[in-house]
């Protein structure tokens, strides 16, 4: 089985890499002369797992300046939701869409194909998003900075790919926008739970299993944390010192 593929590349070049690169789309900063949104194109033609593959951004440079196939390329709108709304309604996926940034260059076809084969495996859940373990990303990435979560089971980071059931963007529309603007803010994602999670989140005491249930009490869909042992999936380039990084370092 195959899984649909949605790469976010609208976001406008506004934040901290606005220092380093005048390019207007993030998802076209250049690393090693290639846009840096093609890296995970590639990976994800590569995966034996994925479907078609498309992408939401600025159609007509994407067009331009990147030489990888995709299926699709839908202009991008306004915001975060707005493109994957836009995304969603043009491709048209099946049961399950994996949504995927376009700033993670590390990403690799074999794990998108171990996420999403372990994710068809349980085949139960909504929405499945991975974990990496703070030791993990440390080990691989010792100079990156990055935020992190203090749950029962662990330290950890969040990744930037999700399997996810569709319905969910319209379903639970609502939340799911408050959890894209928060997402790297773990202490206001906490209030989304009530008081009680959020005691237990700030002692380091809340579990992902804790989570997963109240996450299904809230919205009425099921969520699974995936812990996953691939720090690639959460290093994001968003930092003139990440992209220093993989400049410098991890890709020649």
């Amino acid at each position: 089985m195959t899984v649909d593929v949605l790469i976010l590349a609208g976001a406008r070049n506004e934040g901290p890499l606005k220092k380093v690169s005048s390019t207007e789309h993030e998802a076209l900063i250049e690393i090693a002369d290639i846009p840096m949104v093609e890296y995970v194109i590639k990976a994800v033609n590569r995966a034996k797992h994925t479907g078609r593959v498309g992408v939401v951004g600025p159609k007509q440079e994407i067009e331009s300046s990147v030489k990888e196939r995709v299926d699709l390329i839908i202009e991008s709108g306004d915001s975060l939701l707005d493109n994957i709304k836009r995304g969603v309604e043009v491709l048209k996926p099946g049961k399950y869409l994996l949504l995927v940034t376009s700033d993670i260059p590390l990403i690799t076809e074999d794990v998108i194909d171990e996420f999403i084969s372990t994710c068809l495996e349980d085949n139960e859940a909504d929405i499945y998003y991975p974990i990496i373990p703070k030791e993990k990303n440390l080990a691989k990435f010792p100079s990156a900075k990055r935020t992190y979560v203090h749950l029962a089971e662990g330290t950890f980071t969040g990744g930037n790919m999700v399997v996810i059931n569709p319905e969910i963007i319209q379903g639970a529309l609502e939340l799911f926008e408050k959890v894209i603007i928060w997402r790297k803010k773990p202490w206001k994602l906490s209030q989304l739970l009530g008081v009680k999670f959020i005691f237990k989140f700030v002692i380091g005491n809340l579990s992902i299993s804790e989570i997963e249930k109240r996450v299904a009490k809230i919205t009425g869909y099921k969520g699974r944390g995936m812990i996953t042992q691939h720090p690639e999936i959460g290093f994001d380039v968003d930092k003139p010192s990440d992209l220093k990084l993989m400049r410098d370092k991890y890709i020649l």
